[in-house]
Parts: C-alpha cells; structure tokens; sequence
C-alpha cells in the first residue's frame, strides 16, 4: 500500500522584474497557508516516510514548514529541480522511482502538473490552489504500480486565503 499526499507550494510573493520565477519565495501568507496544511497533515496522517519537493525556494520553504508540523527531519527532504514545471506523465515517472521501502510521500510542487496529476488520479479539479493538498492511497507494493485504475481519493483540504 502507498500513499501519496501532493502538495502546491504556499503563496509566493509577486515576480520582480530582475529574478526568476524559479527563485520566488513564499510570502508571509504563504507561510502561514503551509504551517495551516502542515497541521491538518499532522492530525489526518502524522507523519510520512519522504518528503519529496520541487527545490525552487518557495517549494522547498513549504515543505520545510509542513516538515516541522509533522515531526520530519528537514535534512530528509528531498528535493530535485525536475519537480519544477513539470507535466503529469514526468510527476508519474519520477513517483516510480520513489524507493519501494517508502510508503507514504508527500510530493511538493507547482501547477499545472499538480493539477493535472490530481486529475488523472481520478478527481476532477480545475486548479489546485496555493498550499492545498489531496491525498491518494494506492493497493500496490512499488511505486512503478501506482496509476489511476488504482488510485482511492482519501480526502483534500484547501487553506483559507
């Protein structure tokens, strides 16, 4: 059995005009929305085995915060610049690779592949919004097996703005 919790970064601050978009970081409020997540991650699922993030700033401070709300060592995450912007398949293929000895993941990143992975899990979601997660159980013993016809939607929550 695996369980897969995926998780939008907080609110970023606003764009300059001489940084990335990579290079955002969360605002104030994106803090408190992912210290909000971290704890209804806390009571629903306690904590997880991997904390797998984007390692653009504002990803990473999310999963730091929800990190610490769910006693996860933050040295343990980790992180992979191919989580940034990717599509639904490349999210699918790098979830493969999640060591079978893991059983629960929490996938931190940015849409729209977010979005679209939720959706090809099986609920239809038009935007996943700023430090929401949903939370996905699959009956299979790898990674490699998880896929929609064995995707269970377990519950979602979405922070106040």
């Amino acid at each position: 059995m695996k369980t897969l919790l995926i998780l939008r970064h907080g609110k970023a601050e606003p764009r300059n005009f001489d940084e990335s978009d990579f290079d955002r970081k969360l605002a104030t409020s994106g803090r408190l929305q992912a210290a909000m997540t971290g704890n209804v991650i806390a009571a629903r699922e306690g904590t997880l085995d991997l904390i797998y993030a984007s390692s653009a700033p504002r990803a990473w401070e999310t999963a730091s915060i929800v990190a610490e709300k769910i006693s996860y060592p933050p040295e343990n995450i980790r992180t992979d610049s191919e989580l940034y912007m990717p599509s639904s398949l490349w999210l699918r293929h790098l979830l493969g690779n999640i060591g079978d000895e893991i059983k629960s993941c929490i996938l931190v990143g940015h849409n729209p592949g977010l979005t679209e992975l939720i959706n090809h899990f099986g609920v239809r979601l038009d935007h996943l919004p700023t430090a929401s997660v949903a939370a996905f159980q699959f009956k299979v013993d790898s990674w490699k097996e998880i896929a929609a016809e064995n995707a269970h939607f377990l519950w979602m929550y979405v922070p106040e703005k």
